[in-house]
C-alpha cells in the first residue's frame, strides 16, 4: 500500500502541476483571464449558436468519500475543516458569508477533549458528513493505533465504532477511510511491522485489507486482501458495486507485469459485486485507458474515465458506460475529474492548454478559460453546495481560493476569494 500511494502521489504532483493548476509563483498580482465565449457543443467539441444553461448539482448523498483538511457539509451548506497534522477538532467555514466558527457552543471549552462537540480524537485523519453524522478515522498512541469514530452533526457524545491496537512494540496500525455508502463505511485496515537493521528501523512486514463497517450491525467485513504489499484504488462504490483501478493487473496474454520498477505500470479499470465477488473489466491498456492523477474519479452513481480522446462515464447503478466527449485534437496531455455533476477535462500540449465543463446529465458543454493559454485558470481541490476550492493560476501565493460554481463555470474570476 505505501508502494501504491508512493506511485499514486508522484504522478499525480506531474499531472497537477501541469495541468489542474499548479503553478509558479508569478512576479504580479493574478489577471483575470478572459473567458472565452460559452456555447452550446456537441460531443466532438465543436460550437454552435445556442447558450448554454450552466446547471449545478446538489451533493450526493450516497458515495460519500472522505476528506482530508476540507470536507462538504451538506448540513450547513459550507465545509468542515481541519488541520493537515494533529488536527483533533473541527472548524466550520461559511462561503457565503466568508466566516469561519468551532461548531462548540459551551461557554469556555478549550475543545480538547471528548465533552466538545468539535472534538475527535488525537489526529483527524480522514471526515466525512453522512446522514446526519460525522464520521472520522482518527490516529493516536504516537500515531501507532487507528479508530473510526463517529458523533451526530447536532451535538452528542463521541462513540468509537471501530478500533485497531499494536499487539506489539513494532507495530503500527495505521488505517484509512474512503467514505461511506448505503450504510457502510469502506476502510483500509493495515497492519505494519517494523524491525532494526543496520542500526536504522526498517519496514519487515505489511499486511493490508479493503474492508466495510456494516453502520446498523458493527460487522466488519472483509472484502479484499492485499497482494504484494498492495491494493487497487477504489474509485467509487454504490450500493454492492464498487469500481477500481488496479495498477499491477497482468498483461491480457497473461504474462505479469513486474513489480519492481522495471516496466511500465499496466492498468484496468473494473467493477466488483461486493456481495458476490463478481469482476467485470470496464476497460484496460488494451483500449488505451488513459487514467488521471486527480482524485476526484468518481460522483454519487458515476465514476469517469478516459479512452483515446473520449471521455466515458461509467453508471455503477445500471453497471452500463456511455461516451461523454471527444477532445477536438490529439493532444499530447489530458486529465480530467467530476466534481458538481460535471466532467472537467484538460487536452493540450506544450505551450497549448484548453479545458472544457461536461455536464453528465445532458451532456452540455462549455469551454473554460485559461491561464495565458498554457494551463487551467481555477483548478477545483474540493466542493461543497454551491462553491469550489482550490488554485487560482498565476497567484503569487499557495492559499486556497474560493469561487462559487456559477461563476467557475462562466470563466468569472472576479468572484475569486480567499
Amino acid at each position: 500500500m505505501k508502494r501504491h500511494f508512493a506511485a499514486i502521489f508522484v504522478c499525480m504532483a506531474v499531472l497537477l502541476a501541469s495541468f489542474t493548476g499548479c503553478y509558479s509563483p508569478q512576479e504580479n498580482a493574478p489577471s483575470v483571464p478572459t473567458a472565452p465565449t460559452q456555447a452550446a457543443q456537441t460531443e466532438s467539441g465543436s460550437s454552435a449558436e445556442e447558450p448554454v444553461e450552466i446547471k449545478t448539482y446538489p451533493l450526493p448523498e450516497e458515495n460519500v468519500q472522505a476528506d482530508r483538511i476540507y470536507a462538504p457539509s451538506p448540513s450547513t451548506g459550507g465545509f468542515w475543516t481541519f488541520a493537515v497534522f494533529n488536527a483533533s477538532s473541527i472548524q466550520a467555514y461559511d462561503p457565503v458569508t466568508r466566516t469561519s466558527y468551532i461548531p462548540c457552543y459551551q461557554a469556555g471549552c478549550k475543545h480538547n477533549d471528548e465533552s466538545c462537540t468539535a472534538y475527535f480524537g488525537k489526529e483527524i485523519t480522514a471526515l466525512a458528513e453522512y446522514r446526519g453524522n460525522f464520521y472520522a478515522m482518527i490516529c493516536y498512541n504516537d500515531d501507532t493505533a487507528s479508530a473510526l469514530v463517529t458523533r451526530p452533526v447536532s451535538g452528542g457524545p463521541l462513540e468509537v465504532l471501530a478500533r485497531w491496537e499494536p499487539e506489539n512494540e513494532n507495530e503500527v496500525r495505521r488505517c484509512g477511510l474512503y467514505g461511506l455508502s448505503f450504510g457502510k463505511a469502506y476502510l483500509t485496515v493495515a497492519k505494519e511491522t517494523f524491525a532494526m537493521e543496520d542500526g536504522q528501523e526498517e519496514l519487515a512486514d505489511e499486511e493490508y485489507s479493503d474492508c466495510y463497517l456494516d453502520l446498523e450491525t458493527g460487522e466488519l467485513v472483509e472484502y479484499m486482501a492485499d497482494e504484494d504489499g498492495y491494493l487497487p484504488y477504489m474509485h467509487g462504490v454504490w450500493g454492492d458495486v464498487a469500481v477500481f483501478q488496479d495498477w499491477y493487473a497482468d498483461r491480457p496474454d497473461g504474462t505479469p507485469v513486474k513489480r519492481d520498477g522495471s516496466e511500465d505500470y499496466n492498468f484496468r479499470l473494473y467493477s466488483k459485486n461486493l456481495r458476490t465477488g463478481e469482476e467485470k473489466t470496464i476497460v484496460d491498456v488494451t483500449e488505451n485507458f488513459i487514467w488521471t492523477a486527480d482524485p476526484h474519479v468518481s460522483w454519487g452513481q458515476y465514476t469517469v474515465y478516459q479512452v483515446d480522446r473520449s471521455v466515458y462515464i461509467y453508471d455503477m447503478e445500471t453497471q452500463t458506460s456511455k461516451k461523454l466527449f471527444t477532445h477536438d485534437q490529439d493532444w499530447q496531455n489530458y486529465n480530467y475529474w467530476i466534481m458538481d455533476g460535471h466532467v472537467t477535462v484538460i487536452g493540450g500540449a506544450e505551450d497549448t492548454c484548453r479545458a472544457w465543463a461536461i455536464d453528465i446529465m445532458d451532456g452540455s458543454v462549455v469551454e473554460l478559460a485559461t491561464h495565458e493559454g498554457i494551463s487551467i485558470a481555477f483548478s477545483a481541490h474540493y466542493e461543497c453546495g454551491d462553491y469550489f476550492i482550490g488554485l487560482l493560476a498565476g497567484s503569487r501565493d499557495s492559499n486556497n481560493y474560493y469561487i462559487s460554481k456559477e461563476d467557475y463555470y462562466h470563466s468569472n474570476f472576479d468572484g475569486v476569494f480567499h
